[in-house]
Formats: C-alpha cells, sequence, structure tokens
C-alpha cells in the first residue's frame, strides 16, 4: 500500500509505516490565520505551524473563500484581510510561505479550496464576492430568487453548469499550481453544499458537469505529481443531492480520497460503509470529518474522543478535523492538546466519553443526515430519541443523562427508568460557552434534568431513550447528552 508522501514517489518527510489509508486530518480554514497577521507576518507562520500538533499528518490550507489569500491575478484578494494585502503589496506571500513551512517540517500539505463560499453574499462592499459573479451576476444556482428579493445565502452560489464559472474555478486552480509545490488539493464541495441549479432530478442529471470538472482538477494536479481529495456530505443520499457522483468519481480514478463531512456539526455515526458500497468496493479511503459543534454545542475533549470513537467504529480509514484552528475566535490560543491520541482507535476511546442525541441546528435539509431534536412532548406524552454508542465504548462503570428541556420529565433508556439526581446542571463536562451558548443553556424556562442511567443497560448500536413530558403543558427538548465513565 502506498504511504504519506510517496507522490514524489518517495520523501523522507513522513513517518515510514504511515499507510494512506491512516491519516490524522486538520483543516484550517486560513481567515484566522491571514487576516490576524502581525507586522512579523513570517514568525506568525512560523508559530501557526510550530503549534500544529505532532499526530496530525495532512494539513489542509484554504486558499481563501469567495476572496482568496493569495497574490491572485485571476480572482480578487480578501478586501478585509488587511495586513496580508500589504504583505502583498511588499512582495511577500504569507499563503505560499505557508505551504513552505508546513512542508518543511514533515507535514502533507493540501490547498483545499471552497468550491463556494456564500459569506455574506449581498454585502455592499462585496468583501466575499468571487470576481466571476462580479462579472457574470447570473451565473448563480437561483438568480430568480436573488431577482425577486428573497433569497438565503444559498441562492448565491456559483452554477457549475456554467462555462465561465467552470473557467474561472479551473483558472484559480492552474494558478495555485503554477505558483506553489504542494501535495494534494482538495474540492470542498461541503462548504458551502450547493453548486447546480435545478430540482434534485435536474441536479442528478447534470451530475457529468462535476465529474468532468473534476477530471479537470485531476489532470492539472496530476502533472504535479500531486494527489486530489473532496469533501463531501456523509450519505448516498447527500451526494446525489449535490451531484457528486462518488460512484463514477472513484471508478474512474480522479480522487485520491474523500471525505464525509456534515456542513457545521458533528454526525457521530455517518453511514460509511453504505458509502464504501456506494463506491463499488474502489479502492479509495474514505475519512470521516467532524466541526466545531456537536448538537448546538461546542465540542469539549469528552465529545471529541466520544466522535471520534464512533466514527472510527462506522469504519473511516482517518479522522479530519474541520473548523478547529477557529477557536481563536473565542480563546486566545487553540486548545491542540485536546487532539492528543484522536489519531488512534484504542486512545481515542479513554474515557469519560460525552455523545449528544444529533440536532437540526445548522443542518443542511436533504445534504445532510435527519436530525432527531428539537422534539415538543405534548402533556403527559412520551417521546423517542435513539443515541448510537460504539462497542469500542464499553464496557460501562458509571453513565449519566442530561435533559434540557422546558419542564418536568422523567426518562428511560432502553426501556429500564432512569433515578433523576437532585442537582439541575446545563453541562455534564466543562464546556467553553460564550455569551450566545451560555443564553441557550440558561434560557427562561429552561429546566435541565439529569438523571443516573444503569450501566448495565447501555448497549453497543442503537440505544432508545423515552422521555416522558410530566409537565401540565407542551415541553420542548432541545438537549439530550450521554456521558461514559
Amino acid at each position: 500500500m502506498p504511504q504519506i508522501g510517496e507522490h514524489a514517489r518517495t520523501s523522507p518527510r513522513f513517518v515510514k509505516g504511515q499507510t494512506v489509508n491512516r491519516r490524522f486530518l486538520l483543516d484550517n480554514d486560513g481567515c484566522n490565520v491571514f487576516r490576524s497577521l502581525t507586522e512579523d507576518w513570517e514568525r506568525d507562520i512560523r508559530e501557526t505551524v510550530e503549534e500544529c500538533p505532532p499526530n496530525v499528518t495532512t494539513y489542509l490550507i484554504c486558499a481563501g473563500a469567495g476572496t482568496l489569500y493569495f497574490p491572485t491575478q485571476v480572482g480578487v484578494a480578501d478586501p478585509k484581510a488587511y495586513p496580508l494585502l500589504k504583505a502583498h503589496a511588499a512582495g511577500g506571500d504569507p499563503f505560499g510561505e505557508l505551504i513552505r513551512a508546513l512542508r518543511a517540517a514533515g507535514k502533507e500539505t493540501f490547498i483545499t479550496l471552497r468550491m463556494n463560499d456564500v459569506h455574506n453574499p449581498d454585502a455592499e462592499d462585496q468583501w466575499n464576492t468571487p470576481k466571476v459573479r462580479r462579472e457574470h451576476p447570473d451565473c448563480v444556482v437561483d438568480y430568480e430568487a436573488i431577482r425577486r428579493g428573497n433569497p438565503d445565502w444559498m441562492a448565491y452560489c456559483l452554477d457549475y453548469s456554467r462555462a465561465e464559472v467552470q473557467q474561472y474555478g479551473h483558472g484559480i486552480i492552474g494558478e495555485l499550481a503554477d505558483r506553489y509545490q504542494f501535495d494534494g488539493l482538495q474540492l470542498d464541495w461541503m462548504r458551502f453544499p450547493r453548486h447546480l441549479s435545478g430540482t434534485p432530478a435536474e441536479v442528478w442529471e447534470k451530475r457529468e458537469v462535476l465529474t468532468e470538472f473534476t477530471a479537470g482538477v485531476q489532470t492539472t494536479v496530476s502533472k504535479l505529481g500531486a494527489r486530489l481529495a473532496a469533501r463531501i456530505p456523509t450519505s448516498v443520499a447527500g451526494c446525489r443531492r449535490l451531484g457528486l457522483d462518488i460512484a463514477e468519481w472513484t471508478r474512474r480514478g480522479l480522487v485520491d480520497f474523500l471525505v464525509a463531512s456534515p456542513f457545521l456539526t458533528t454526525d457521530f455515526s455517518p453511514p460509511v460503509q453504505d458509502m464504501r458500497r456506494a463506491m463499488g468496493g474502489n479502492p479509495v479511503p474514505l475519512y470521516a470529518a467532524f466541526d466545531f459543534n456537536h448538537a448546538t454545542q461546542e465540542h469539549c475533549p469528552e465529545s471529541l474522543r466520544a466522535a471520534c470513537t464512533s466514527l472510527y467504529e462506522c469504519g473511516a480509514d482517518g479522522i479530519y478535523v474541520f473548523n478547529f484552528p477557529c477557536w481563536t475566535e473565542y480563546l486566545a490560543a487553540r486548545p491542540y492538546h485536546w487532539l492528543t491520541g484522536l489519531d488512534d482507535p484504542e486512545t481515542a476511546r479513554r474515557k469519560p466519553l460525552l455523545f449528544s442525541v444529533s440536532h437540526r441546528t445548522h443542518r443542511i435539509a436533504d445534504v445532510d443526515l435527519p436530525a432527531e431534536l428539537p422534539v415538543t412532548a405534548a402533556a403527559g406524552e412520551t417521546r423517542l430519541v435513539t443515541l448510537p454508542i460504539p462497542k469500542a465504548a464499553l464496557p460501562v462503570k458509571r453513565a449519566l443523562l442530561l435533559v434540557h428541556a422546558g419542564g418536568d420529565v422523567a426518562a428511560s433508556v432502553n426501556g429500564i427508568a432512569c433515578g433523576e439526581l437532585p442537582h439541575r446542571r446545563s453541562e455534564l463536562f466543562l464546556e467553553y460557552v460564550d455569551r450566545a451558548s451560555w443564553e441557550r443553556n440558561h434560557a427562561a424556562g429552561l429546566e435541565p434534568r439529569l438523571f443516573r442511567i444503569d450501566p448495565a443497560t447501555v448497549k453497543p448500536g442503537e440505544n432508545r431513550i423515552e422521555i416522558e413530558n410530566r409537565a401540565a403543558q407542551d415541553n420542548a427538548i432541545t438537549r439530550v447528552n450521554v456521558g461514559l465513565w
């Protein structure tokens, strides 16, 4: 089996014996670096590389959103990255220096390109408007909604069935290939996930557009001896909704690996094996990703370990960490030490572990997997939610259940009643909470309830959690956590 970093095809920069199927990948959106540069940007780049955990095998640095972080002629540089623009004006290239420094440090280094980023697409200063949309305002997936004046952000996504959009995308990628040496390129189809206009059936009929675009990119990067990856939804149905024909991609050898990823949350148990079957048994590594959040919560060490334990057991070849460097939006230092041990199933399963029942927050309908929360129970009604627990998390010595609800509830797990504990707390473990999280976790009328679960009732696979509304009125259930020791 080929080794990581073997594209050259041999390289001493990566650990011998590390197979291509066991990557631990870190995705950096670039914004937290290139919008925060100081006058001494060379030092900023060195520190970014030095703080990267040693267990990260593969580092993906984003080339930009709608606007870009490198000295582009095809596109437009991010006008809000003022220190970056100053460095460009002086002849510097922090983006290129970061790529060089990461490779020198022994990291397999990918450039990741967001195929559609529509943060603030209607901003008057057009800070995130790609050049192709400035020149062709109608080259989007739902121009009529924009003309009517009632679009959501996704309406502004570029339509890859348009020739000018394809040419623009290939132009940016060609520019990156001409400027830099890198180990791979990733096409990020999940940021944001809409790339073809029309109904779901029409999108799937157009799937060859994205397949041929991918084939063109593969031709470009293969000339460099580099790899090509793609970030995709966590289900076959989600891929189909976007027109991503992973069976054809892998059959034709267009991609070196795929990353199954939700939009802006965490799926603890995605159907990895279903996706493998859809790939027709083609031997392409499939990694599983998690985001900064899970079920309205920011991750903590216990939930990170639970997520990785679950993803490994689902059959993922490795773990992909998305958005983690963005902790600098909240904290002065990124808590990279939380990632220790997550690269190995044996160390990732170290208890305690925190699991959450899936929540609709941030999920894209028909692209992401469906969620179970929030639900409303009428007076006296019992609502059922499910929680998959990986076999690797067992046996259990102690288990707690936390329910966020708007009134009195009782709970059972797998048919066994749980004893309620007298103290009410909004978190099981120490979580970071900003003001918005604090207000959500301590909202008026919220009555969090804590229960002791009989450890013997926790089983591998689906666990049935029944929540009975004992209040005299409707009761909204917004959060369900299980902690295991």
